[in-house]
């Protein structure tokens, strides 16, 4: 069975288990109840201590600015996770023309696309669809589009943004990412999601990938999380991982499940 079938049956599986404990209603309900009741305003901190947290702010600054240069600037990628010579590279010092040399198939991008099928307990499930990368070194663009369904209400979520790396080296590297989203179906909302990206090469083939942030929209919030694990095979990647999403300020995950799917390097 090769990988286009296996796919298929992933995206057919998760769309049948949309019909078994799951509500877009009740969803949408809670979206509106939140909106609603607003979370109220916080008192802003004093001039004295605002000015003691904005100098050590200043010297942590200045120590991130030379770390993100040295991992941000002077760096190519190969084309995969595994690859020979590893997936993040520097360039070697050649004494003969004293400076640094980079390879000759360096390249200063990387992009990734990943499809998979997911289940949100008391919502339902669907596919999501993501595209992420650099287009240089370190800024590029972050695409998702995802479709969810309790088998009689349907949602539709499209983000579009980018992401700015933090940091990267092997076998680790982070990343923050803004982006516009727009919802339509249930609920016809707009926003904007944020938040940081961890992505993690330890030992040949597993991969891990750990996401944490906020979608952020006019009278409510959403925070997500995900955490994955995944087995590199070349240029392509199995993954399992487990989204939730935790509406407006409660402690313990609203709505939560398990996905899986594959995402391809290049």
């Amino acid at each position: 069975m090769n990988r286009y079938k296996i796919t298929l049956l992933i995206l057919l599986a998760f769309s049948m288990t949309g019909q078994v404990y799951a509500d877009l209603d009740s969803f949408s309900d809670r979206v509106i109840e939140s909106e609603q009741n607003p979370k109220p305003e916080t008192p802003s901190e004093s001039s004295e201590e605002q000015s003691s947290d904005s100098g050590f702010a200043v010297l942590l600054a200045r120590l991130f600015g030379i770390l993100w240069l040295y991992d941000n600037v002077y760096i190519y990628y190969a084309d995969y996770p595994y690859q020979e010579g590893g997936y993040i590279q520097h360039p070697v010092a050649d004494p003969f023309v004293n400076k640094m040399v980079y390879a000759d198939d360096a390249k200063y991008y990387w992009f990734s696309m990943s499809l998979s099928g997911f289940y949100l307990d008391d919502i339902g499930g669907g596919s999501w669809l993501s595209f992420s990368g650099n287009a240089y070194k370190f800024i590029g663009p972050y695409a998702d589009v995802y479709f969810i369904t309790d088998a009689r209400e349907f949602q539709i979520g499209a983000r579009l943004g980018a992401h700015f790396s933090l940091l990267q080296f092997n076998p680790f590297n982070a990343s923050l990412y803004i982006q516009w989203q727009f919802w339509n179906g249930v609920l016809s909302r707009h926003g904007v999601a944020m938040g940081i990206e961890l992505r993690l090469y330890p030992v040949k083939p597993l991969t891990f990938r750990f996401k944490l942030g906020s979608q952020m929209f006019e009278r409510f919030s959403i925070g997500e999380m995900e955490l994955e694990m995944g087995i590199m095979i070349k240029a392509w990647e199995w993954f399992v991982g487990y989204r939730s999403w935790t509406l407006g300020d409660e402690m313990i995950p609203s709505y939560a499940g398990a996905y899986l799917g594959v995402r391809r390097y290049f």
